[in-house]
């Protein structure tokens, strides 16, 4: 069964997405970049207010941002997930040692989320492969494919459909969650709502506006019902 994960950036649209009934909420600042880092006093605000109601996940930013290791520091009690993006790593020799780093000080209890971005070559990030082997030697849970530029279309525009469910066979060969992002609309939800897809991942889809607009709890009942009736359909 494929879940939804929706991103909030604050406490009141995390309260109005778990009402609606997401699987996985996701703690980030879009303002920030594809995987900006809310304030740490949004993070305890939001595991205050819907800790054991959902999973939450937190993006943390990029691994060569200056303020990660505060970051990895201040994660609360109460997150289930964790990610990092790789942009900028692409030439640099040390990724995958200053990545292994960065896991090793997430708090126990909190599982890496390993970050592929589907335009890699703009995010100058590595490329696919070489960031799955380092996600299951480092026993990262999931998997997420997202897209680092905003502006130059969704996920399918860089990945054609054969690709992602080659890639979503290999992550779960691996044993790790197959979690698909990147300006996902419901075109592209009905499309990649797939059992071998474990969540799909979206905030622009969720507002009013674009990705930058405040999130609509009724957009979000909305996509809720999308994926489990494409799920019950499949099951009838």
């Amino acid at each position: 069964m494929t879940g939804l994960l929706v991103s909030v950036r604050d406490v009141t649209e995390a309260v109005a997405a778990v009402r609606a009934g997401v699987d996985v909420l996701d703690l980030k600042e879009p303002a920030a970049g594809p995987l900006g880092a809310a304030s740490v006093e949004v993070w305890e605000q939001v595991v205050d207010h819907v800790a054991g109601e959902v999973p939450i996940s937190l993006a943390l930013g990029e691994l060569l941002d200056e303020a990660i290791w505060d970051r990895l520091a201040a994660i609360p009690a109460g997150v289930c997930y964790a990610k990092l993006g790789l942009a900028g790593c692409q030439n640099d020799d040390l990724w995958k040692s200053r990545w292994q780093r960065a896991i090793s000080l997430m708090p126990a209890g909190v599982s890496p989320v390993a970050v592929i971005y589907a335009d890699h070559q703009a995010a100058r990030s590595p490329e696919r492969t070489s960031v799955i082997e380092a996600a299951e030697e480092f026993g990262c849970a999931a998997v997420l494919v997202d897209t680092h530029d905003k502006s130059a279309g969704n996920l399918l525009a860089h990945w054609p459909l054969e690709k992602l469910w080659g890639h979503a066979e290999q992550v779960q060969q691996r044993g790790m969650m197959v979690v698909l992002a990147g300006s996902l609309d419901e075109a592209a939800i009905r499309l990649l709502n797939k059992p071998i897809v474990d969540l799909l991942a979206v905030r622009g889809a969720a507002c009013q506006g674009d990705r930058g607009g405040r999130l609509d709890e009724q957009q979000v009942v909305g996509l809720v019902e999308l994926v489990r009736q494409q799920d019950l359909a499949r099951r009838s």
